[in-house]
């Protein structure tokens, strides 16, 4: 009777644990299954600060750098999730972007052609009404997917507007042809990077260096931690840039 009495209390005992540590366990099992993304600042003594944002959540996950070797980490980051990084120097912002494109169904991949490009390049202006400066800083993609990044500013009066006052907004628009014609991206209306509504003697302080080095971070359950190796600053002026590889093709 005693050591039925005792199996019993130990099953108790084991079942109570069980459930009070439960959600604990879990807990440390969903911290465990974060990724990071590391790197090191060619001049990391004019940085301010970093962060890698997840553009459709819109969160941002900020990291650390030290200042004496250059070195950064985010960490903390979910997986399965794609992150840009944003940089913040003491008079310029570098910034990621992805440019990253679906395979197209070919078994060896094709590039876009300048056809391709100019019949997008004439699309997307024909689709934009509202602002008149629209500056396409590049079209990037294969024979069926194209990724456009897109700068440009309302300067004519508009509603509501104030003397000096402008709307800028950066874009990134996705097209894909799945037979012979260009269409924009259905199930997507845009990306939106910024949209600000300033002085226009506001805007032209701004230094903004986009770079998809540095944007369209993949973080998986196999590749959970990635390195983007040696990170230049952007350029110390003001402007709306993109900055490539020097292998990379920039279609303005």
């Amino acid at each position: 009777m005693v050591f039925y009495i005792m199996k019993s209390l130990s099953f108790l005992f084991v079942l109570a644990s069980s459930l009070l540590l439960g959600p604990q366990a879990q807990a440390i099992g969903a911290d465990s299954a974060r990724g990071s993304i590391s790197g090191t600042l060619k001049d990391p003594k004019s940085a301010k600060s970093i962060v890698a944002m997840n553009r459709t959540t819109k969160k941002k996950f900020p990291g650390k750098i030290d200042q004496e070797t250059g070195r950064f980490t985010i960490d903390g980051l979910p997986l399965n999730a794609t992150y840009d990084c944003i940089i913040d120097f003491q008079k310029a912002r570098l910034e990621g972007v992805n440019l990253k494109v679906p395979r197209s169904d070919y078994e060896e991949e094709q590039p876009l052609s300048k056809e391709d490009i100019e019949t997008i390049r004439g699309k997307v202006r024909r689709m934009n009404k509202f602002e008149d400066v629209v500056e396409i800083k590049t079209i990037q993609g294969n024979i069926q997917h194209a990724a456009i990044l897109i700068s440009k500013l309302r300067t004519k009066p508009f509603f509501g507007s104030k003397p000096g006052e402008v709307i800028w907004r950066a874009e990134l628009w996705h097209f894909e042809r799945p037979e012979e014609t260009w269409l924009k991206v259905q199930d997507e209306l845009f990306i939106v990077l910024y949209r600000e509504r300033i002085n226009k003697s506001e805007y032209a302080k701004k230094s903004l260096t986009f770079d998809p080095a540095i944007g369209g971070v993949t973080l998986t359950a196999k590749q959970p931690r990635i390195d983007l190796k040696t990170v230049q600053p952007p350029l110390a002026k003001p402007g709306i840039h993109l900055r490539v590889k020097k292998t990379e093709k920039s279609k303005r």
